[in-house]
């Protein structure tokens, strides 16, 4: 670092040769270079103006981060950027460009900077003509390394997604739908607070109803209601995933009946009544349900099943849900902790250090949100060096 004193005093020495690596192969050239009087350090402004404070042009800094970011370090070091951008760089460079620019990612965002067109979307109606928007949050395991490489307890980083959905008819033409992610091991609010920034930079004040879409996890209602949504002044509906919901109607239906058959045909009843009926009406039978004589785990499971409905019942209103056409089923965010986080961070034998597995949740969720995100970002210098 340049301390202040030198910075004002900086003394010319000599013109200097700097090579830098750039996609189309090495480029030297001359700059201008200062020495401070005091403390060792030095200067050459002309690299600040070039974008060039380390030895990686933008774009090949750019195309390293891509690369770390869709396969490992080494094999996009060894096999992957030889190839496809005549960039031969050692695996630690690899690995420091991405989660470099991870960083700067993370702290930008902290700071309120939003990545992507700030367009409002066209969000689609429902069958009552309003226009609907959703949020969902849901976290994932990565597996962690600690500082003697041995392995330690795993974190789990939270995965926030806005996102419109697209209708059948148009899935088949091939649209895709609108979607923003958010990732890494940060405080839940502070999820919430970037997800509103990300939700109002694409309108979401020009919806009519704000959905919830989450699995009912601890929090996670109060996220949305208390950062995300609040003072928007629109309806507010929080859907508990109902395949999340079905998934414990099976495990009691299993534990209820030794049969396998038997026990597929009562769970298919009873989320056929959850869906057409609704929670309560599910709740009340499984409340008539007479357990007294079964094995304790049987009625452990049970209790365990109707505290469950009972703490969600404002959430599995399914025959509304469906009649106006929303989404019941929180499919897109568990699809998004794969493909933002385990696709990438959860290979085989993989263990990560905590600011990594932070770091690299940021690239992920800039790359798998919507183009303009990962455009916008790399349009705008980033606020310290990545490389």
């Amino acid at each position: 670092m340049i301390c202040p004193e030198c910075r004002e005093r900086m003394k010319f020495v000599a013109y200097r040769r700097k090579e830098v690596t750039s996609l189309m192969g090495p480029v030297v050239y001359e700059r201008a270079y200062y020495h401070g009087c005091c403390c060792g350090s030095g200067h050459a402004p002309t690299d600040a103006e070039l974008g060039l404070p380390e030895k990686l042009t933008p774009a090949a800094t750019e195309v390293i981060a891509l690369h770390g970011n869709l396969s490992s370090f080494d094999e996009a070091a060894q096999k992957v950027l030889p190839k496809s951008a005549n960039l031969n760089v050692a695996a630690s460079t690899v690995k420091r460009v991405t989660e470099g620019v991870g960083a700067d990612l993370s702290r930008r965002r902290e700071a309120g900077e939003t990545f992507g067109d700030s367009r409002p979307w066209d969000w689609e109606r429902d069958a009552a003509g309003d226009r609907c928007a959703y949020v969902s949050i849901d976290a994932t395991g990565v597996a962690q390394q600690a500082p003697d490489h041995s392995a330690t307890e795993g974190r789990l980083p939270w995965v926030g997604e806005i996102f419109n959905p697209t209708p059948p008819r148009q899935r088949k033409r091939g649209r895709v739908w609108d979607a923003r992610y958010l990732a890494g091991l940060m405080p839940l609010r502070e999820l919430g607070r970037q997800l509103r920034r990300e939700a109002l930079s694409v309108g979401i004040e020009q919806a009519d109803v704000l959905i919830g879409l989450t699995d009912g996890g601890n929090g996670l209602e109060d996220c949305l209601l208390e950062e995300v949504f609040s003072g928007l002044g629109k309806q507010m509906e929080f859907i508990l995933d109902f395949y999340h919901a079905a998934e414990h109607v099976h495990e009691f239906a299993q534990a209820l009946h030794a049969d396998a058959d038997a026990a597929k045909e009562q769970a298919k009843q009873w989320c056929h009544t959850l869906k057409h009926s609704g929670g309560e009406t599910l709740l009340q039978e499984l409340q008539e349900l007479d357990v007294e004589q079964r094995s304790e785990t049987v009625r452990e499971k049970h209790r365990l099943l109707c505290n469950y409905l009972r703490n969600n019942l404002h959430r599995t209103d399914y025959p509304r849900y469906v009649r106006r056409g929303w989404q019941i089923g929180s499919g897109t965010i568990e699809s998004a902790c794969k493909n933002v986080i385990n696709h990438r961070l959860n290979g085989t034998g993989m263990r990560w250090s905590e600011h990594g597995t932070h770091e690299l949740a940021h690239v992920r969720a800039l790359h798998k949100s919507e183009p303009s995100a990962w455009n916008a970002y790399w349009s705008r210098p980033p606020t310290r060096k990545a490389a």
